[in-house]
């Protein structure tokens, strides 16, 4: 009798990919697990900001679409936005963590997608996604609510789009590239010269491939039309918005607390100095990335370049690595700052290195791939080389309860460095009521547990009328909070720090950094920390 045929329903289940999927979700939902139960989910800042952007567009006391600002490129919190109106999804972070988490599953399965499709070789997949999959700092952030996992996401998609345009000539697969480009122009800015270099393989495949440009059917010269369209549609877009809502077209770049103004506030050495910013980015490798996966890929890379002979194919594969390129741009032209205790004795923005980990899960892929395809037994000990190294990193990580997971140790030295602002932000939420004026760039923690009743720097004329006459009955406001800091005081201090807007205010609570006040108090201050 023989064997019934294999239902597609079967065969998907078989599949590498499928299997990859599986295991990459139950990596993911224990990964952050582990990192809940350790208490760094919101170790990052920047977490705070992604999950109080997403929700002031539906949540709070100033709501709409402005609310996405100018600074944070806006597809994350769009994302973000559809689950932070929930308070539980909003505070224990998963309104943003369960899109990173979704991303990380889709990067391994794409990542073993791409390599199977460039090499023919199932062993090379397995081993991409075993790369990237098992690195504890990768499992770190694809557990809080970061941008960076929705960028990897789109970039080995993207590779894959374009690959398979470059085989098959499928023009839908390029569209798809096209639109994946669009929408990571709208994640990250290092997304920007990953789209626009990408352009450039779209190029050199059609050259490549012979494709007219001013003669017959223009083929060439119109892919290259569409799938720039999309890119600079999408990069326009936001030019735009910063144009028409906040009146000045780079406002994202050069604008206070943007990037370049954010940097200089580091005073970083590396800035000015390619050296430096080598240094700086090379030693983020390799705590990020490790050194036996940096070697790998590194030959992997070199391989591919000489048996490929630098063709589109391998081109797909290194633009991955011009992130990685801009980043290193951005520490030298001080619009990207970056810290390793190597070169400045502490760590800051570790995160920016996780990027290279795809291209090095790529290279190292492609290197399994070039075991000799007649003994298979090779190319699976290359796979199970890889897993083992991946496992033994994993494995030191989770004894050391994350110690040696810089982007998560960097988060915690962070959680503990904010405990006053969100003893203070816990402490407003507990024992006041009503509108709350407080300025949130460096307070995050303490607007973080009352958004819903805060008028901030984005709540226009609501934040006006309360800097100039809180007490008014048309500012409405019954709490105020400013930072004390010496030498750092906030712009509600400024505006209101001993002076007759306060009348009627009384000091309700008093931290070493920390002002709160409420309307109709009678003044005497409770310090909590001496």
């Amino acid at each position: 009798m023989e064997p019934k045929p294999e239902t597609t329903v079967a065969r998907a289940w078989h599949s590498d990919s499928t299997k990859i999927a599986i295991l990459a979700t139950v990596a993911s939902v224990l990964a952050f697990v582990v990192v809940w139960q350790q208490g760094t989910v919101l170790g990052y800042k920047d977490s705070l900001s992604h999950l109080l952007i997403g929700r002031r567009v539906l949540v709070g006391q100033t709501t709409g679409l402005g609310q996405l600002g100018r600074i944070w490129l806006p597809l994350q919190h769009v994302l973000i936005m559809t689950l932070a109106w929930n308070d539980t999804l909003y505070l224990t972070g998963l309104a943003g963590s369960v899109f990173s988490m979704l991303c990380y599953v889709a990067t391994c399965v794409g990542l073993h997608r791409v390599l199977h499709l460039a090499t023919g070789s199932r062993a090379a997949g397995w081993a991409g996604a075993a790369v990237f999959g098992l690195a504890a700092n990768v499992l770190y952030l694809q557990a809080t609510p970061m941008g960076e996992p929705l960028m990897y996401a789109g970039m080995v998609w993207a590779v894959l789009a374009v690959g398979q345009w470059q085989r098959e000539g499928r023009t839908s697969w390029l569209f798809i590239g096209a639109g994946l480009c669009a929408l990571l122009v709208l994640v990250r800015y290092e997304a920007w010269v990953f789209s626009a270099a990408m352009w450039c393989v779209v190029l050199q495949t059609c050259v490549s491939q012979r494709r007219r440009f001013w003669r017959g059917d223009q083929s060439a010269q119109g892919l290259l039309l569409v799938f720039g369209f999309y890119m600079s549609a999408a990069v326009v877009a936001w030019l735009l918005w910063n144009q028409v809502i906040f009146g000045d077209w780079l406002g994202w770049l050069s604008g206070t607390y943007g990037s370049r103004d954010l940097t200089a506030r580091l005073e970083l050495e590396q800035v000015g100095s390619l050296r430096l910013s080598l240094l700086t980015y090379a030693w983020g490798a390799v705590h990020v990335v490790s050194w036996p996966f940096l070697v790998t890929g590194l030959v992997g890379l070199v391989l591919m370049a000489v048996r490929e002979r630098l063709s589109p194919g391998f081109s797909a594969f290194a633009v991955t690595l011009v992130p990685s390129v801009f980043l290193v741009y951005g520490l030298w032209s001080g619009s990207q700052p970056m810290r390793v205790v190597e070169v400045d004795g502490d760590l800051y923005n570790l995160r920016m290195a996780v990027v290279l980990l795809v291209p090095a899960a790529l290279f190292t892929g492609y290197l399994v791939s070039r075991l000799s395809a007649r003994a298979p037994g090779l190319r699976a000990l290359g796979v199970g080389l890889v897993v083992a190294i991946g496992s033994a990193s994993l494995a030191v990580a989770l004894r050391g309860g994350g110690e040696s997971v810089v982007t998560e140790v960097e988060a915690a030295q962070a959680w503990l460095a904010y405990e006053e602002q969100r003893e203070v932000g816990e402490w407003v939420a507990e024992q006041t009521s009503g509108r709350v004026l407080v300025e949130s760039i460096f307070n995050e923690w303490v607007v973080f547990p009352n958004q819903d009743r805060v008028v901030y720097e984005g709540s226009q004329d609501a934040w006006t009328s309360g800097l100039s006459a809180p007490g008014d009955a048309a500012s409405d406001i019954h709490v105020v909070v400013m930072r004390t800091t010496p030498g750092d005081e906030d712009s509600v201090h400024d505006a209101l720090y001993d002076t007759d807007r306060l009348r009627g205010f009384g000091v309700v609570l008093q931290t070493d950094n920390f002002l709160v006040l409420e309307k109709g108090a009678p003044g005497d201050a409770v310090r909590t920390r001496q």
